[in-house]
């Protein structure tokens, strides 16, 4: 039948070389052929990996269903899936006739003509080394020849090994040759070791990220540590908004001088069942000295003690400290390994002395026989960078500070937490604590911990 073609196109003055040449008839058609079957080769393994992405924004795949969807539903045999990357994660190299695809760590689906490198792109911590793997088509023979732009950012060796050795954000290429023809590259960028989180990361794992030193905010070179995510806008802030609390640094903080604070916006907010339970009779000195202390420092100073403690560029205000009603929300949101797992609480007492007494486990004073103090040894010292209590993983030490709530102790006590015995308690307005001042994050703040 295609003699009797041939013959018909022959005739109709169509030559010989139309039909069979390079640019031929028949070269075209079976070059279609053959585009058409890469083409349907290279849609079947992309449909694989979409169909093995687990997480919502698909950055995750499912290396065993990936598996599976090459084999069953692609239906390419195993020995044309080379599982050559690192203990047989990715990237995969697929085959069927003389095509050939990448699979790379991040899912994309790259064919294999010429020479290709197993990854696209690194980003290397300084000092940290990995190595690239060069993939070569079946007409591709030669040695590979390695070389890199910019030998100060980082360095390769003869077997692809890349080093970094520049400066975090230094960037450079690696160039990979194989003779003159082939040749391909990789973008390495030098990082640092953080990585950034969300309030919404923090929220869903706080016993992982509670306690984390934050490495962006550095406001007095202090150390700020995450403390609480408020999911729910208890705090008058917004919802998700993030708190940083510095670590004590010193007890030089008396509030001697603030007992006839009259400012009462914030406080209201940082004490929200002390505000929802106070009458309107005269403040006692505890409430005007506790008002001080949740005086919001915005950029215009009011010469506080935790001014410096201010980036405008990331806070939308700092404190003197957190309220004790915000420390127990944080307390309670995670775990305490190590230490008695107490459940902390307050509760507002509507006396001569309005202020806060504590409880444990839902009880007042079920452990010191006294409801303004709860006992030694009810706060964790050990956990979250003692953030919550103590120095260093310690307690013992003088180590101080204010909570900026009022305590029903008397109508001169303010909330406090107690670093010598692992306790909250109440003291005199005239005595010097230390502050651990509190920081409301802007929702545009990136906040970026240590990987």
């Amino acid at each position: 039948m295609v003699v009797t073609l041939i013959v018909f196109l022959i005739l109709a003055g169509v030559s010989i070389a139309m039909l069979t040449g390079e640019n031929g008839v028949i070269s075209h058609a079976q070059n279609a052929k053959n585009n058409s079957a890469k083409t349907e080769f290279e849609e079947k393994v992309k449909l694989a990996v979409t169909a093995s992405r687990i997480n919502e924004d698909g950055t995750r795949i499912d290396l065993g269903k990936l598996d599976s969807e090459l084999k069953n539903n692609a239906k390419i045999p195993a020995e044309n899936i080379d599982k050559s990357g690192e203990n047989e994660g990715l990237p995969w190299i697929v085959t069927e006739k003389d095509y050939m695809y990448l699979i790379t760590e991040d899912g994309k689906v790259v064919e294999i003509k010429g020479i290709v490198l197993d990854k696209s792109q690194l980003r290397l911590l300084k000092n940290e080394s990995k190595t690239l793997k060069v993939i070569k088509s079946k007409d591709v023979n030669g040695d590979v020849i390695w070389s890199t732009e910019n030998a100060a950012v980082a360095t390769v060796d003869s077997n692809g090994n890349v080093t970094a050795v520049g400066n975090v954000g230094d960037t450079t290429k690696i160039v990979t040759r194989v003779g003159t023809d082939y040749s391909t590259t990789c973008d390495v960028t030098i990082i640092d070791n953080w990585i950034e989180v969300t309030p919404e990361e923090i929220a869903e794992n706080p016993d992982k990220y509670y306690g984390q030193e934050v490495k962006n905010y550095i406001a007095s070179g202090a150390t700020y540590r995450i403390f609480f995510v408020d999911t729910e806008n208890k705090y008058g802030d917004g919802k998700n908004t993030v708190y940083l609390k510095a670590d004590w640094k010193a007890n030089d903080v008396d509030l001697n001088n603030y007992a006839s604070y009259t400012a009462k916006s914030k406080i209201k907010e940082m004490n929200p069942e002390w505000a929802n339970n106070r009458g309107t009779s005269s403040w006692n000195i505890n409430e005007k000295a506790a008002a001080w202390l949740c005086t919001p420092e915005t950029g215009e100073s009011e010469n506080l003690p935790w001014s410096t403690y201010y980036d405008g560029t990331k806070a939308n205000y700092v404190i003197g400290g957190p309220s004790v009603e915000m420390y127990c929300d944080s307390y309670n949101s995670v775990e305490h390994s190590g230490v008695t797992n107490y459940t902390l609480g307050v509760q507002y007492r509507a006396t001569n002395t309005s202020g806060y007494i504590y409880t444990i486990n839902g009880s007042t004073s079920p452990i010191s026989n006294s409801e303004y103090w709860t006992g030694i040894d009810t706060l964790d010292y050990k956990n979250y960078g003692s953030m919550y209590c103590g120095r260093d993983g310690q307690k013992g030490g003088a180590w101080y500070w204010w909570l900026a709530s009022p305590s029903s102790g008397g109508s001169d006590h303010v909330c406090f937490v107690s670093g010598s015995n692992s306790l909250f308690h109440n003291s005199y307005y005239s005595d010097a604590r230390g502050i651990s001042p509190l920081v409301s994050l802007k929702s545009s703040f990136k906040i970026k911990i240590e990987r």
